[in-house]
């Protein structure tokens, strides 16, 4: 279950951030999660919240916003959002490359 290291990790980024900031406590942790990422959002979640115990994080929120997965075709150079894992465009059977879905990034930290 790699969710315990990730959420371990993002943790960690929060608690330095409140300790950079001089700040007693983290209210909000923002993510951005790709559909591709291969994160269970669930168990990410319930990591976090066992880790964040005792810690100044204890109240913390994960704020999870999710990206689909978008791709461009390599024939006709439409983009499209992708439904499921077919890689081949709708519209001439070219070879899609993707432009988003894999993302998994910390993108703040609401700390006191």
């Amino acid at each position: 279950m790699h969710e315990a290291t990730l959420a371990e990790n993002i943790l960690n980024i929060a608690l330095e951030a409140a300790e950079q900031n001089h700040a007693a406590k983290v209210f909000k942790v923002g993510l951005t999660l790709g559909e591709l990422a291969g994160v269970e959002v669930e168990a990410l979640t319930l990591a976090f919240d066992v880790l964040k115990e005792d810690t100044p994080a204890k109240d913390a929120e994960l704020v999870i916003k999710r990206v689909p997965i978008s791709a461009t075709c390599n024939k006709c150079g439409k983009t499209f959002q992708l439904e499921g894992y077919n890689f081949f465009c709708p519209e001439c059977d070219g070879v899609l490359i993707l432009q988003s879905g894999r993302e998994l990034l910390v993108d703040f930290v609401d700390c006191e």
